[in-house]
């Protein structure tokens, strides 16, 4: 299919709003592809914190502005009026329009922003790469700090979602001038990781070759603070810090407001999946999750905040990327299912 007839499918399916996650299409933006370029589809979160010369930098470095993407209400780590379109079951938030769209194929980038987990948990969600970094129009965005549900002070970082790691690396690129990556790399990781991984994602760690030494995790109890304790230290003693969420909101509903209550609700919040993803903007890292072959769950990366730690988080990631499942390829992201004529098909 030619590149300007893919990408019109691309505006019309968003004409559909399949996971009702558009705020504003901007239908010209597909007079921006032509066969011969490169240029691609980018959402942004509809919120009042992405600056627009970020934006305009996107645009410079091929991303075509396609929409305004939905979000949950006042960056509740829920989105209670999206659904995962995997699952059924309510979408990861706040960032939540910005994944399903690039989830549905109708944008190759997303733009969140990241105060508590709030780009990593839904790319996640929907089996995505997640990236943010405090180093992303830095100045700006220390202009919104404010206090998360249980009183930890942070401002967020912008951060990119995206479906295919070569667009994900393209969009770091255009916004980080990181140097090449240098050898030897200081990896940690958890006590038992390999062996508490699922199946396939065991297989993954095993046949990247990945060499990392092991440190003990304390108790945390799900509770922040213990979290911001222990990654902050990890991040001064080695160059990546390796970790994996394993099905984030789905066993439960990683959302304070709704933990918050009672010991009940509480002990359904801690089975949302959710663990150092909801702190690394917090401790001002830069981040990275790679999605597994699991539905909802990916191994997640974390270094501090230098563009030559950075370059050596992509390094690692790259060699625990998996191939892209062809069922949601197929199911989902096939435009033509989107526009049959129903009952006068056949006649």
């Amino acid at each position: 299919m030619s590149r300007v007839k893919n990408y019109a499918k691309k505006t019309l399916l968003a004409t559909l709003d399949p996971g009702h996650s558009i705020d504003h299409l901007f239908m010209n933006a597909l007079d921006s592809i032509e066969e011969d370029n490169d240029i691609q589809y980018m959402g942004v979160k509809n919120v009042r914190q992405i600056p627009t010369s970020f934006i305009q930098t996107l645009i410079d470095n091929g991303f075509a502005l396609h929409t305004y993407d939905g979000h949950s209400h006042n960056g509740r780590a829920i989105d209670y009026a999206r659904i995962n379109p995997i699952t059924g079951k309510w979408m990861t938030g706040s960032s939540s329009g910005s994944a399903i769209n690039v989830f549905y194929g109708i944008n190759d980038l997303g733009i969140g922003t990241d105060g508590g987990g709030s780009v990593l948990a839904p790319a996640l969600a929907v089996n995505c790469f997640g990236f943010i970094s405090p180093l992303l129009a830095e100045e700006k965005m220390k202009r919104f700090t404010k206090k998360s549900t249980d009183g930890i002070e942070f401002y967020p970082s912008l951060g990119f979602i995206s479906n295919s790691w070569k667009t994900m690396v393209k969009a770091i690129e255009a916004t980080l001038p990181l140097p090449k990556a240098q050898k030897p790399i200081l990896v940690h990781a958890p006590e038992g990781l390999i062996d508490s991984l699922p199946k396939e994602s065991k297989n993954v760690l095993q046949k990247s070759g990945l060499k990392f030494e092991t440190v003990k995790i304390p108790c945390f109890e799900d509770e922040r603070q213990p979290m911001i304790e222990f990654l902050s230290k990890e991040l001064q003693e080695c160059d990546v810090f390796l970790n994996f969420e394993n099905k984030v909101d789905f066993y439960g509903l990683g959302d304070s407001v709704l933990g918050h209550f009672d010991q009940e609700t509480k002990a359904f919040q801690n089975k949302s999946g959710k663990t150092l993803i909801r702190v690394a903007n917090m401790v001002k890292a830069t981040a990275l999750c790679v999605p597994a072959f699991e539905l909802s769950s990916g191994f997640t990366l974390y270094c501090s905040s230098s563009l030559e730690k950075i370059a050596d988080l992509l390094k690692i990631a790259n060699t625990l990327r998996v191939k892209e499942d062809e069922l949601i390829q197929r199911y989902f992201r096939d435009t033509a299912p989107y526009f049959e004529q129903g009952l006068i098909w056949n006649h």
